[in-house]
């Protein structure tokens, strides 16, 4: 399992809460961050589990990178990013009010938000909000749960 950006030790301890060997499964998550950085190199590592079918956890900037790689390459909106780091056509943008705290059950830290429709391919998990804070082992989160699922099931079969 590849995983990248700064909210590693959260995600991977609610991973472990619910499967100890998650490590071994084929997969790509990219957990959130307060300072986005090598958006590019995620976008393309986004770009290439979409086309291999790679089961793949996206939450919250992942979510947003992964918006911006459907624009650009399904969409053909070429120029596509966000406004918290970049040039061109936004399809993040900034919300006019920090979400945060719990909504719905989730817990949210969220200053940007999708603005085009995406259709979140199959093989991905998606998310704005952050399920890895809540999740315990008695309770696991469902997103963190099925994705798990999901990845062991692919490794398997390979």
């Amino acid at each position: 399992m590849e995983i990248f950006n700064d909210f590693y030790t959260n995600v991977a301890r609610a991973l472990s809460e619910i499967d100890e060997k998650w490590r071994g499964y084929k997969g790509l998550i990219i957990c959130g961050t307060h300072t986005p950085h090598d958006t590019e190199f995620l976008i393309n590592k986004i770009k290439e589990a979409r086309e291999n079918k790679i089961p793949t956890l996206l939450i919250c900037f992942g979510h947003q990178l992964g918006a911006i790689e459907w624009a650009r390459n399904i969409k053909g909106i070429k120029d596509a990013t966000s406004e918290e780091f970049g040039q061109g056509t936004f399809v993040v943008k900034k919300r006019l009010k920090l979400k945060v705290g719990l909504h719905e059950g989730e817990s949210w830290w969220s200053n940007y938000r999708i603005v085009i429709n995406w259709d979140i391919p199959q093989h991905f998990f998606s998310v704005p909000y952050h399920p890895e804070y809540q999740n315990s082992k008695e309770k696991p989160h469902p997103i963190l749960k099925r994705f798990l699922q999901y990845a062991k099931e692919y490794t398997m079969a390979m």
